[in-house]
């Protein structure tokens, strides 16, 4: 966002415009759909009472102070609220906004700032070096340490998010990126080329579901061209207040799939997805318009794309499992999509699919609320697992690696049998090889 005119106590780079905290018209149809103010019962901590800090900030009556700064990261930026608001305001956006100019007017002690410079400028960018860093938890995982540290109960004296953000590593291979080829040819009857957009965290963690999305494609007839040197997509660096960095890197995807010669760009990553589309904002004032909205008419997430297409089942083999869905909140809030993922699932032979009670609502992943508030997490969790225990189904589907972690660490907790599986793992089982 590029420097506009001063609004109030906002500072002039990364600031909210005023138009967008005026929308609010104060109506309550966010209430209930915000995880946070349903937990705490807090205006402040509704959407329209954030929007509401974020007007007196910008109208001069109030200091850019504490409770704006605990807010904006309390939010966890489902878009929830956005999907019920018949103006439109973007108050998880804003909340964006708001975390930049928390890295503006709050700055961290010098080795908090040096170490979030590391992570955002320095290692997230690199794909080389976030792949090497993984590394010591792999080694971590093999050698038996986990093990040990899990039986020995040594992380429970800790802060509690310690002992969360291990327990929530899934079992860790080599990261995909460099194995997948850089093109992936159709199986059958060609249909077009598509690019994949490879996420961090699915690259890192679950390999395994990219590389099913890849014979998935081939085998709905696509070629798949892979850039290996496609960086990441930036959605940390929003959720984290580094939206220059998340500029820098979107700029960079820009030109590499703009370069392609492609019929679509997907994702299997719901917050990539999100990210991606969100381009068009985000470089406006850098980049050709007509540039920002032909990348954005090519994203497409890969439920999305498959019914857009329209899916080959002929060959697809039985899969006898009944299974729920939640819906990750950057794919059917951020992005509007919610029939396509249970027309995938309906289209997979022997799957009988059955909806959960508030299937839209949030788990408590939310990048890194998880950690930062993991009593809330918690609680907004337990609301889903309950919602998941009443569909007695055998497998619980998900599409974003967020609520992939969240929930799988959530159904061991709580000692409940389901796996968690990305609707890619349930579909590419369908699929033959």
């Amino acid at each position: 966002m590029a420097e506009i005119e001063k609004l109030g106590n906002f500072t002039t780079t990364d600031a909210p415009e005023y138009e967008d905290i005026l929308q609010c018209m104060r109506c309550g149809f966010c209430l209930p759909t915000c995880p946070t103010f349903s937990l705490t019962g807090r205006e402040r901590s509704s959407p329209r009472g954030r929007v509401a800090l974020a007007r007196t900030v910008g109208e001069g009556k109030m200091e850019f102070n504490q409770a704006i700064k605990e807010e904006a990261f309390f939010c966890l930026d489902c878009r929830a609220c956005t999907t019920a608001c018949p103006s439109g305001v973007q108050a998880g956006s804003l909340m964006e906004i708001c975390r930049a100019q928390v890295a503006q007017q709050q700055p961290l002690p010098k080795w908090q700032a040096g170490f979030r410079t590391f992570i955002l400028e320095k290692m997230l960018p690199n794909p080389n070096l976030l792949e090497t860093s993984m590394l010591p938890a792999r080694l971590y995982q093999k050698l038996g340490i986990q093990w040990l540290v899990r039986n020995s109960k040594v992380l429970k004296l800790g802060p509690e998010w310690i002992d969360k953000a291990e327990g929530m590593l899934p079992e860790l291979v080599q990261p995909l990126r460099k194995k997948l080829p850089e093109l992936s040819p159709a199986k059958g009857e060609k249909r077009g080329t598509v690019a994949f957009f490879l996420g961090c965290v699915m690259t890192l963690m679950y390999a395994e579901v990219s590389r099913q999305t890849v014979k998935i494609l081939n085998h709905q007839g696509f070629d798949v061209i892979t850039p290996k040197t496609q960086k990441c997509c930036g959605a940390p660096h929003l959720t984290e207040g580094d939206p220059e960095t998340a500029r820098q890197l979107a700029s960079h995807n820009l030109d590499l799939f703009l370069d392609l010669d492609v019929d679509a760009i997907v994702t299997d990553c719901g917050g990539c997805g999100a990210a991606l589309k969100e381009y068009e904002e985000m470089l406006a004032e850098r980049e050709d318009h007509q540039r920002l909205q032909h990348f954005h008419s090519k994203i497409r997430d890969i439920s999305e794309f498959l019914v857009e297409v329209g899916i080959r089942t002929a060959e697809l083999k039985p899969v006898n499992k009944t299974v729920t869905y939640h819906e990750p909140c950057h794919i059917c809030h951020a992005q509007g999509i919610s029939k396509q993922p249970r027309k995938v699932l309906e289209s997979i032979p022997g799957v009988e699919l059955r909806e959960m009670n508030e299937s839209s609502w949030c788990c408590g992943s939310a990048a890194t609320f998880s950690l930062k508030f993991t009593e809330e997490s918690q609680k907004i969790l337990d609301r889903k697992l309950d919602n998941v225990k009443k569909t007695e189904a055998e497998v619980l589907v998900t599409a974003n690696p967020g609520c992939h972690l969240q929930l799988a660490w959530g159904l061991r907790k709580a000692q409940m049998p389901q796996p968690v599986l990305h609707l890619c793992e349930l579909l590419g089982e369908a699929t033959p090889d």
